[in-house]
């Protein structure tokens, strides 16, 4: 029987901080914590602490998903002012 994926302390704020930004987010286990959509497109969330360690950057199969991904990269959060500030990028034509 397979364990449920032990989710980031960042996570809930993170997703929180998207979805009243009016963003669409979808919970993933793997390869990445999360799915993020806005005004039709899409990019792949890593939630992080950002303390140390594995908390602060993509894991080993993280980054070897992301360096062989032919598609946006994975964008890494740490909390919810990252959150906002992606989200505020984004929508001012930033991030696409």
């Amino acid at each position: 029987m397979r364990r449920a994926a032990r989710r980031d302390n960042s996570e809930r704020e993170i997703v929180t901080a998207l979805t009243q930004c009016g963003f669409s987010v979808y919970r993933l286990d793997r390869p990445v914590d999360l799915l993020v959509g806005f005004r039709g497109q899409m990019w792949l969330a890593e939630c992080k602490t950002g303390t140390k360690g594995y908390a602060k950057s993509l894991n080993d199969n993280q980054q070897e998903f992301n360096d062989n991904w032919r598609g946006p990269k994975v964008i890494v959060l740490t909390s919810a002012q990252d959150a906002i500030d992606f989200a505020v990028d984004v929508a001012s034509g930033g991030k696409q």
